[in-house]
């Protein structure tokens, strides 16, 4: 059931740009937009480009005039890039799972892994990404990797593997921001999710307890939740 409130009632929709993480699509965000109903209008970029800047000129050739960006994991390296490129576009950020450190030298593994083997590097981060008791949620993960295929999730690892470091410039990002983190997640501990949101000037930070890598997967109802929140409390504020 779509959440109601201040920003359900609004006369147009908040314009949302969702990036998924990497070997995923738009299922790993269909039930929370579902749950958002017409508070949002959405739109979903699944990114595999050759280079971050070429994933960053994507996202802001098709979004809208302004917006909020939402990413996971890679989609959340992306989302950042793209905020710090076109910070006046960008109205706010809902970030989950993403590094802005330096990238360590197992993703450049994971890219060869991805296409030598992609079915049991598959089964691996699965099993990574989520709790072993979320069984559904890492069944959608596979369905989402292999849909998108080893070879894209190689280029996307790829990129994440020659991006450069930005925390050192994240903290010129003056728009608010919503970070989720779940307090589970064995890929990027939370720890990094609340040094991310204390180098953002006006981040919200929200543990997800018993929550892995993928919330939206995992806990959708209550990541549309804080989200609606968020929303209400930043956004609508600033446009109305």
């Amino acid at each position: 059931m779509p959440i109601t409130g201040a920003r359900a009632m609004a006369a147009d929709p908040t314009p949302v740009v969702f990036i998924p993480a990497l070997l995923s699509d738009a299922a790993m965000y269909r039930q929370v937009i579902e749950h958002l109903g017409e508070s949002v209008a959405p739109q979903v970029m699944v990114l595999a480009e050759p280079t971050m800047q070429a994933n960053v000129e994507t996202v802001l050739a098709k979004a809208p005039p302004t917006f909020v960006l939402v990413g996971t994991s890679y989609g959340g390296s992306i989302a950042l890039e793209v905020a710090l490129a076109a910070p006046e576009r960008v109205t706010a950020l809902w970030l989950m799972g993403c590094n802005p450190a330096a990238p360590e030298a197992s993703v450049q593994e994971l890219a060869g892994g991805l296409e030598a083997m992609p079915d049991a590097v598959i089964d691996m981060l699965a099993g990574l990404a989520v709790p072993k008791e979320a069984a559904e949620a890492a069944a959608m993960f596979r369905e989402m990797a292999n849909r998108i295929g080893g070879a894209v999730g190689a280029a996307q690892a790829r990129v994440l593997a020659s991006r450069a470091e930005i925390a050192s410039r994240i903290g010129v990002l003056r728009m608010p921001a919503l970070v989720v983190w779940g307090d589970d997640d064995q890929i990027v501990p939370d720890s990094v999710g609340r040094a991310l949101a204390d180098a953002l000037p006006h981040a919200h930070f929200h543990v997800l307890r018993g929550c892995g890598h993928l919330p939206t997967l995992e806990v959708p109802a209550k990541c549309a939740e804080l989200f609606v929140e968020f929303l209400e409390d930043e956004v609508g504020d600033a446009q109305s």
